[in-house]
């Protein structure tokens, strides 16, 4: 017998019907849905007046229907509302006998359409949050693991056992302090298993062990998973490696510190420029015009500088960034071959400088001033690996001679730039046309 309050306040239709289908009780979901009062309950009403279409005849012999089967899974039908609406409604029945076995009563639940489908669309929608959350937890990179109020493992996602070096088959049941925790810090940890259940904790650095050993220091963040009666079922955590962020926060912590070194040496040689530039230069104009000129070869090599985090750059590329500024006639006359070495910033700076101290001066003076003339650029390792050099040769420009004084540019490449690699430098005014040479050891110049 279903009890007077749970019969009368359950959400469903629940209606008892007497062995020839007449309606004894029914609850107040079922007297709303389809309008019955006390009248018709005491007078006999039929539940199969209440029913659409051919649904009815099932109805008027349910009783024998039911002595057949017992036990209908599900019946569809349309009901009348009390306003004369229909609405749809799935059915279930159960047949209760008396002492004797004979047929005593029907009882029967019923469910409104609407409501189902509503309920059907929650649940699946349930269900497709459910899946998209287990695909995230599957593939995230970070190590996700739950284990019960003890510390045992319940789940664990492949990251986990990527980043431990754990099989799946050797994590499931066991005690997850045994499989990470370095001794020295189980007690802290079982100190937080014990105060998960008093909610979420914010992230914090802790060190956890892998299989080999190996000890990496990872945030954690923990959480309380409960039941439907708000217990505490499982906690969560969530290790996520900080090796990456430790290399990150080091690695900015290196640009730093060479931002600050850089600068200094670039204000020095920006001063070293502006001084010579302004001791040879003929008039105002001039000046601007040189030491402009010199600023703009030193911003390109830092912008391959910049692009490569400081972490060097190809001679390669350092050479054709400073040739960007001559015209495309004038490039396509400068052969470029050799060993490409990856030089750091201090030679870069200075290859930088005399790169466009020889082509600046070929455009206007020497082989690039003229129709035919070419230059050929080489870098040479030398056998042993330990010297590294830079040739310059003009050829088809027009006689050279050597000036009476030395500019600025001759200081660049004679001085500057052989100094700051520890290097030596030569440079000839030959009547074929000018040769330079700039010879460095290759620990001073290449980038690692």
């Amino acid at each position: 017998m279903i009890a007077d309050e749970s019969f009368e306040l359950a959400p469903c239709g629940l209606v008892v019907l007497a062995p020839d289908g007449g309606i004894l009780r029914a609850n107040r979901a079922f007297r709303r849905w389809t309008g019955l009062d006390g009248s018709d309950l005491a007078g006999g009403r039929r539940f199969a007046d209440l029913v659409e279409g051919d649904g009815a005849s099932l109805f008027a012999e349910l009783s024998a229907a039911l002595a057949r089967t017992p036990e209908i899974d599900e019946v569809f039908v349309v009901l009348r509302g009390g306003s004369g609406a229909f609405f749809p409604a799935y059915v279930n029945f159960a047949l209760r006998r008396d002492e004797q076995g004979a047929p005593a009563a029907i009882h029967l639940a019923a469910t409104r359409g609407e409501s189902r489908a509503s309920h059907e669309a929650e649940l699946e929608r349930g269900k497709r949050a459910a899946e998209q959350l287990a695909a995230i937890v599957s593939t995230s990179s970070d190590a996700i693991v739950s284990v019960d109020p003890r510390g045992r493992v319940l789940n664990a996602n492949r990251a986990f056992s990527e980043i431990f070096q754990y099989e799946p088959t050797e994590i499931a049941g066991a005690r997850l302090g045994d499989l990470v925790v370095p001794e020295e810090f189980r007690a802290e940890y079982e100190q937080k298993l014990a105060s998960a259940a008093d909610g979420p904790g914010r992230a914090q650095i802790v060190r956890r062990r892998r299989k080999d050993g190996t000890q990496l220091d990872f945030s954690i963040s923990i959480a309380p998973i409960r039941d439907d009666q708000g217990e505490l079922a499982a906690i969560s955590m969530i290790y996520r490696d900080m090796a990456p962020l430790t290399r990150a926060a080091a690695h900015i912590e290196f640009l730093l510190r060479e931002v600050n070194h850089r600068s200094k040496n670039l204000l020095a040689v920006v001063h070293a420029i502006a001084r010579q530039t302004a001791r040879l230069s003929a008039s105002p104009d001039a000046f601007i015009d040189s030491f402009m000129a010199r600023l703009s070869a030193i911003g390109c090599s830092h912008d391959l500088l910049v692009s490569r985090d400081w972490r060097g750059v190809r001679i390669y590329d350092l050479a054709r960034n400073q040739f960007s500024q001559l015209d495309l006639e004038a490039r396509e006359r400068i052969d470029v071959s050799g060993d490409f070495l990856e030089v750091n910033p201090r030679a870069a700076e200075s290859y930088g400088l005399a790169l466009h101290e020889l082509s600046t001066n070929a455009v206007r003076h020497g082989a690039l001033s003229a129709p035919d003339g070419k230059v050929d650029l080489s870098f040479r390792l030398d056998r042993d690996g330990k010297f590294y050099t830079l040739t310059w040769r003009e050829s088809g420009g027009p006689a050279v001679a050597e000036p009476e004084r030395s500019g600025f540019g001759g200081t660049v490449l004679t001085r500057m730039a052989p100094l700051a690699i520890h290097g030596e430098s030569r440079l000839d005014f030959t009547p074929a046309g000018l040769r330079y040479r700039l010879s460095a050891p290759v620990a001073e110049i290449a980038m690692g």
